[in-house]
């Protein structure tokens, strides 16, 4: 036999709780004893233990629920595996929103962009790169999967990075700067 204070220290809630719970209907209130307490049965224990994990889990409380058998537990364990998917898919597509391009580009030309930073391409270049495919992606995606393909092929010969480079060099010249006449003559080699 159990105090209400002891009853909810081993349920882990607060006194308070169990008196809400008794106020609903949802845990029993036992008689009191001729000093005034009452004292409560190992059940108490069982069901105030169930009536917290059901309200952590954000179901809403019931009596009937108390009582549930389980394939009713069941369908409550159902219904809050497909709300954690529903909120894994959220996390997923808020995830690609903080990484930007993932959430408009395939992977592979994903990939491809990140190697691009890798190899130490200017962050511009690679945006003209970036904003490039989006349109060919859209309207092409064939198309654009067979250019990735050659494109990543490339990065393995080197020139095509040294393009890149040089092309990101040349970002902050100005026209007669000798430079970038020189990054000119490279480009076009």
């Amino acid at each position: 036999m159990l105090t209400i204070g002891e009853l909810a220290s081993h349920a882990g809630v607060t006194v308070r709780a169990v008196r809400h719970y008794h106020a609903n209907g949802l845990l029993p209130e036992p008689e009191r004893d001729h000093s005034g307490y009452r004292w409560y049965q190992a059940a108490a224990v069982v069901d105030l233990i169930k009536i917290r994990t059901l309200a952590e889990a954000g179901v809403p409380l019931a009596r009937e629920l108390l009582r549930a058998d389980s394939a009713a537990i069941a369908q409550i364990d159902e219904r809050l595996r497909a709300q954690i998917r529903q909120r894994e898919r959220h996390r997923e597509r808020i995830a690609r929103l903080a990484s930007g391009d993932h959430l408009i580009l395939p992977p592979e030309v994903v990939e491809f962009l990140d190697r691009l930073r890798e190899f130490g391409v200017d962050e511009r270049i690679i945006q003209v790169e970036r904003d490039g495919w989006i349109p060919l992606v859209a309207h092409a995606p064939e198309l654009a999967a067979k250019l990735m393909a050659r494109k990543r092929a490339q990065l393995c010969d080197g020139p095509l990075i040294d393009f890149y480079r040089t092309a990101g060099r040349a970002f902050d010249r100005v026209g007669g700067d000798p430079i970038l006449v020189g990054l000119a003559d490279e480009l076009s080699a």
